[in-house]
């Protein structure tokens, strides 16, 4: 009796899994609707199956919706194939929203948080493009770097930002002058002093939630944060020598204050968030 048991949950596992297969076939043909139709029927048959939340959040209209779907699923079932996949799918959709700061974030974690993964490369070229497209090429060596050493089997020298080559070098320690330090520092704490004195701004903080190279996608953000009630401006910043479009929520008197607003903004956007003091 006990082994008819174990047979049968293994066959209705396997035919789950069939299931699923085909359902992502007729996604791929286009076929929406006819998965839609059978869709309550899945989630009745198989409610503990992570592949049925993946199919509806593949077919879910509204991006947004499926994104927490999609995060949904991977807290839930983190050692799932599909919650692999599911990190990727958030980080494409970020990318090509034009979201690219929280998209490099999304595909770097998508990378390093699932070893097992068949998206590594797709992940690193949207990754990698998305640094690009803020002006953050040392932070794309960094990141490089450190997912070369994970998986070195994959292609880096496409990118043309470093030579891969040379990562495992040890590093060399560099003697420091501890008076010139001193000196220096000593300088711009003098420099600080003096712009203080000279101007200060009564709510000096600010959120930056994304930097764009095209203002249309700064402005698109923009809109979508004034609609829900925060005070959104899109500054022109200049980063490694390339313009960008920085959106940013103003302004607040405490840097406590601002980062419980950054909070509550990636709660609800799922936004990364850098809390600034005082920007140009």
């Amino acid at each position: 009796m006990k082994q008819f048991f174990i047979y049968l949950f293994i066959n209705l596992t396997l035919i789950g899994a069939q299931n699923i297969n085909l359902y992502l076939t007729l996604i791929q043909k286009g076929r929406y609707e006819e998965v839609r139709e059978n869709l309550p029927d899945l989630l009745s048959r198989y409610p503990d199956e992570p592949g049925v939340y993946f199919v509806q959040a593949l077919i879910n209209k509204d991006g947004d919706s499926s994104l927490s779907q999609y995060q949904k699923l991977i807290d839930n079932y983190p050692d799932s194939d599909f919650a692999a996949r599911s990190s990727m799918k958030i980080g494409e959709y970020l990318f090509a929203r034009g979201l690219y700061s929280q998209a490099s974030t999304q595909l770097k974690q998508a990378i390093l948080e699932f070893p097992k993964a068949d998206h590594h490369q797709r992940a690193m070229d949207l990754m990698v493009n998305s640094y690009i497209a803020t002006g953050e090429q040392d932070s794309a060596k960094f990141s490089l770097r450190l997912i070369n050493k994970l998986y070195p089997s994959l292609n880096y020298n496409k990118y043309g930002l470093l030579d891969i080559s040379g990562y495992n070098r040890d590093p060399k320690l560099v003697r420091l002058d501890l008076n010139t330090i001193s000196e220096r520092i000593k300088i711009v704490k003098a420099k600080r002093t003096k712009t203080n004195s000279i101007k200060k701004i009564t709510k000096p903080w600010v959120i930056q939630v994304g930097a764009f190279g095209k203002y249309n996608n700064a402005n698109r953000l923009k809109k979508q944060l004034q609609n829900s009630g925060f005070p959104t401006e899109v500054h022109k910043i200049n980063s490694n020598g390339k313009r960008l479009h920085a959106v940013r929520i103003v302004r607040y008197q405490s840097k406590n204050e601002a980062e419980k607003i950054g909070r509550s903004v990636k709660s609800k956007f799922g936004l990364d968030f850098r809390v600034i003091n005082s920007p140009k």
